[in-house]
């Protein structure tokens, strides 16, 4: 009798081994390496740029017989702030697309209705489909984050210490669980459709809600944020005044808050730029610290990661129906 790892592990091989027949795995990852070495470049040839500034800047105080005892505020982590947003815009749409081509290759190849002849229960068909779909997404974020590392390094001339090789790990580790939140997107919406394009057409544009709309409303809709450095701040309000002023806008602050906090987009963004110190604040803050702040993140992450599960096991469900009625 098969075990059921067994089994678990053959249906990922498959899922994997089909996209890598394609060529679609070696295009996507090159896509994503070009763009992020394309920013990771440009970016760490400015920092290269700030550090022979701060040197050239110390070597002058020394020379005048002064002393610097401030270091320099430059944080290599933070050069992979255009990689991120990559990750969060392009990296969500080969997601979905890798989840509308795991079903247009079952209903082409049959393979399902194969499968399902077999004794493979669901629970295994979900995990080694998740398994399968888990391994090409971290093929791609691997490789996209080994050239930013290798980038920064070369080209910025900072070589990250293993602390800050740990916060890249973790970045990409959660880089992964979302794209792979928005591969069951994908595949749920193209399992429930016959006709395939209109599955794709309607995970595209949750994709546009969910990453560019959603996400800019709370920001546009602040009204602080309209004028540069702040509205308050432009207007010479003190902190205690501004209070006072937004205590009259309780309701319109939650309905904006309430919006920005449907975005699985910003939750990603909000804890993975704490623990890089894109955030200027959460530099040098150890990660439990981070944690602790960015618990509120955490649990949405969780609870769309159970959504998406549930909607993926769906996906799976109509597609074995509609495998049995074709």
């Amino acid at each position: 009798m098969t075990k059921p790892a067994s089994v678990v592990l053959t249906l990922a091989a498959h899922e994997y081994r089909s996209a890598v027949r394609s060529r679609v795995l070696g295009l996507l990852i090159l896509s994503m390496v070009l763009v992020s070495a394309g920013s990771i470049t440009i970016a760490a040839y400015d920092y290269q740029a700030q550090v022979a500034d701060y040197h050239a800047y110390l070597s002058q105080v020394k020379a005048a017989g002064g002393i610097v005892t401030v270091p320099p505020q430059l944080f290599p982590l933070q050069l992979l702030r255009a990689v991120i947003e990559y990750v969060q815009i392009i990296g969500a749409v080969i997601a979905i697309g890798l989840g509308y081509l795991s079903v247009a290759r079952e209903r082409t190849g049959n393979t399902l209705r194969l499968i399902s002849t077999r004794p493979v229960r669901l629970w295994q068909l979900f995990c080694g489909r998740v398994l399968g779909a888990g391994a090409l997404i971290a093929t791609i974020i691997v490789a996209t984050a080994t050239i930013s590392v290798l980038l920064i390094g070369l080209v910025g001339g900072q070589w990250l210490t293993g602390a800050e090789l740990i916060r890249v790990v973790i970045t990409f580790a959660a880089a992964i669980i979302y794209m792979l939140l928005f591969y069951a997107l994908g595949f749920w919406l193209t399992a429930r459709t016959k006709a395939l394009v209109n599955g794709l057409v309607v995970a595209l544009v949750v994709w546009l809600s969910v990453v560019l709309v959603i996400p800019q409303i709370g920001d546009t809709m602040d009204p602080d944020n309209q004028v540069p450095g702040g509205l308050f701040a432009a207007l010479q309000v003190k902190k205690p005044d501004e209070k006072r002023v937004l205590a009259h806008f309780g309701t319109y602050e939650k309905l904006r808050n309430g919006i920005e906090e449907t975005s699985l987009t910003k939750h990603f963004e909000r804890g993975v730029f704490a623990v890089t110190g894109i955030k200027d604040k959460y530099n040098g803050k150890p990660l439990a610290v981070i944690a602790d702040s960015k618990r509120s993140d955490i649990e949405w992450f969780a609870a769309y990661a159970a959504l998406m599960s549930a909607l993926m096991l769906a996906g799976l469900k109509r597609e074995r129906l509609t495998q049995k009625e074709s």
